[in-house]
């Protein structure tokens, strides 16, 4: 008995009036995606040639096989060491849409099987902005019809026709659509363009392409950008014065250091000066002062980095300096006694 074993078979009876003899075949539907391989199968062990036809045009041949050889047209194949093992089945390289057709394979006069070839819809999703065109590939060159369903409808409506590359819409897209080769472009679209569009097949009635289209206003107000430019610009003046706040307060530290060690130094030389007046009897009053200056000083800066060492250099040799100018006024002094 002729068989044929495919995935997605629709079962159902087909008889044919052959010239010499009467043979029932079962239709089978296979389909395939785009662009990829597919075998059509044929399974019957058959002593005579073998050949793939059109079922709509026998005389277009797509393949035959004998017991010496094969033969194909281009895009199509067949194997001589699988029909020998009664394998007769036909594989398409690229199955694409000017291939969906329906095919029929027989032995001698005997029709084996009859396979229908269908291309996998395919399905995109589309992000769009407003004011952006959407792009539709119709993709095959038979008639075709657009059908649009918004997301919030349940039925969708036919918007568009093609019909011999020329394009028929309804009034309200006539202004917003072109047809260029196989591609339809909708212009201009609008948030309320959100949906699914369809794109089938007006013969066949087959869905060639689905389009989820979403139409969203993300993008960034003008506003926003302005906003950042200015928040920018006010940054870049707060670092600027924060860098000439830092610089002057590094002045200002050296104008306070630099006139507390002169008002030490002042009172250093005012307690040499009274200490070398023996008249003055606030001697100690001015070296008393000049050290608890010093010692201010010390403490105010022991934790600071920058000028602690340079103070306490300071204060020490002040100091030194005190003890010496002592040290010499007590040696004039003795001098002075021993001369009388």
């Amino acid at each position: 008995m002729p068989s044929c074993s495919v995935h997605h078979c629709v079962l159902f009876l087909l008889t044919l009036t052959l010239t010499t003899a009467g043979v029932s075949a079962a239709v089978c539907s296979t389909t395939v995606k785009l662009h990829h391989p597919v075998t059509l199968s044929c399974e019957h062990k058959c002593s005579v040639s073998v050949k793939w036809t059109l079922f709509y045009n026998r005389d277009v041949v797509l393949a035959r096989c004998d017991q010496t050889s094969c033969s194909s047209q281009e895009g199509f194949t067949i194997s001589h060491d699988q029909y020998k093992k009664g394998d007769l089945s036909l594989t398409i390289t690229k199955a694409d849409y000017s291939l969906r057709d329906t095919y029929s394979c027989e032995c001698g006069i005997s029709e084996i099987s009859t396979v229908r070839l269908s291309i996998e819809t395919v399905f995109s999703a589309v992000q769009m902005h407003p004011g952006e065109d959407l792009k539709l590939d119709l993709s095959v060159p038979e008639s075709v019809k657009v059908i649009y369903r918004g997301s919030d409808s349940a039925d969708g409506v036919q918007i568009c026709n093609v019909t011999d590359r020329t394009l028929q819409c309804h009034t309200e897209y006539t202004p917003r659509t072109s047809l260029s080769n196989s591609e339809l472009t909708l212009r201009d679209v609008t948030l309320s363009d959100s949906g699914i569009y369809t794109i089938r097949d007006t013969k066949s009635d087959e869905d060639i392409c689905v389009y989820t289209v979403s139409v969203t206003d993300d993008r960034v107000p003008w506003w926003v950008y302005v906003l950042i430019v200015l928040l920018l610009v006010f940054l870049l003046l707060a670092l600027i014065g924060l860098i000439q706040y830092r610089r002057n307060a590094v002045h200002r530290d050296f104008i306070e250091v630099s006139k507390q060690l002169g008002n030490v130094n002042k009172l250093v030389q005012r307690a040499e000066r009274e200490q070398g007046d023996e008249r003055s009897g606030n001697s100690p009053e001015a070296l008393q002062k000049a050290e608890e200056a010093m010692k201010v000083l010390e403490e105010r800066y022991r934790e600071n980095a920058k000028y602690s060492e340079q103070i306490k250099l300071f204060c020490a040799a002040k100091r030194e300096q005190l003890r010496l100018y002592r040290t010499g006024e007590e040696e004039r002094l003795l001098l002075t006694h021993r001369g009388e």
